[in-house]
């Protein structure tokens, strides 16, 4: 009873938690609306729809996984690269040309920052709390915490197309761009 009590109140121990769903959710109906402006720029609807989602699920999983495996990831990176001088020559120019490249092209970049700032934040709260799963556990978990908030955004944004306050904001130009 303790303990089931103890996980029921997670959220208001670790608030970095509420936070990390709150950037979910909130970036579900960003990129709903994002992906109705660019129906609307006369892209096929249905391009739009498996592209941009699988994209930005795949980059939200990439995400996840590097901050809730840092210490697995970097290792093998790291055991990798010690191979010889050439591999960590050629996978850090890979790194910095690839990572540069999606920093300067890649508009939706901010978004993934403040959501992996989140996740680091809620990892650090239940660091502190001294609870922390297997890593492969918390991998899965926050994945599919995550996917849950950003799934329920996406479908909630639809929704929000009623609100006059929104249909105002959306042919004024200001939610969409």
């Amino acid at each position: 009873m303790n303990a089931s009590f103890k996980l029921l109140l997670l959220p208001i121990r670790a608030p970095m938690i509420t936070l990390l769903g709150i950037i979910s959710f909130y970036l579900g109906v960003h990129w709903g609306f994002q992906q109705d402006a660019m129906r609307g720029s006369g892209v096929d609807a249905s391009l739009v729809d498996e592209a941009y989602w699988i994209f930005n699920l795949f980059q939200v999983f990439v995400v996840t996984f590097f901050c809730t495996l840092p210490d697995l990831v970097l290792r093998q990176l790291s055991l990798f690269m010690a191979a010889s001088k050439v591999l960590t020559l050629v996978v850090t120019l890979l790194v910095v040309v690839l990572g540069g490249m999606y920093l300067l092209y890649w508009p939706g970049f901010d978004s993934i920052l403040v959501m992996a700032c989140a996740l680091l934040l809620a990892r650090l709260d239940l660091v502190r709390l001294k609870v922390w799963p297997p890593s492969w556990l918390a991998c899965i978990g926050f994945t599919s915490f995550i996917m849950f908030f950003i799934s329920y955004g996406n479908a909630l944004h639809l929704r929000l197309h009623a609100w006059p306050i929104i249909k105002h904001l959306l042919d004024a130009g200001v939610i969409g761009n």
